[in-house]
C-alpha cells in the first residue's frame, strides 16, 4: 500500500496554524503546536522527497504543492498578527501573471 503523503498537507494554512495555537475558538494559547506541527510535516516532505529522488514514487508535482503549501502556511503565520499590514494571500502570483 502506499503512503498517500499529500493527504497530510490537505487544510494547511495559517488559518489553521491559529486554530492549533488559540484553539477553535479563540481562548487557546499553545504557543508551540504550530511549530510542532510544521515539523512534523518537515518529516514527511523529507522522507518523500527521498522516495522521489530513488524513483520509488512519481509524485513529484503534488510533493511541490505541498512544500509550497508549508511555505506559505508558514510565512504567513510567522508575519501576521493583529493590526499589522494587511498581507496577500497567497504571495504567489496568479499562474496567468507568471512567465513562462
Amino acid at each position: 500500500m502506499s503512503i498517500d503523503y499529500a493527504a497530510r498537507f490537505e487544510g494547511l494554512s495559517s488559518d489553521a496554524l491559529f486554530v492549533l495555537e488559540y484553539g477553535p475558538d479563540g481562548t487557546g494559547s499553545d504557543t508551540d503546536a504550530p511549530r510542532e506541527h510544521i515539523e512534523g510535516l518537515l518529516v514527511v516532505l523529507a522522507d518523500w522527497r527521498q522516495a522521489l529522488l530513488d524513483g520509488a514514487r512519481d509524485d513529484s508535482g503534488d510533493y511541490r504543492r505541498c512544500l509550497d503549501a508549508v511555505r506559505e502556511a508558514w510565512l504567513q503565520y510567522s508575519f501576521r498578527w493583529v493590526g499589522g499590514p494587511s498581507l496577500p494571500y497567497p504571495f504567489d502570483l496568479p499562474r496567468a501573471e507568471v512567465a513562462p
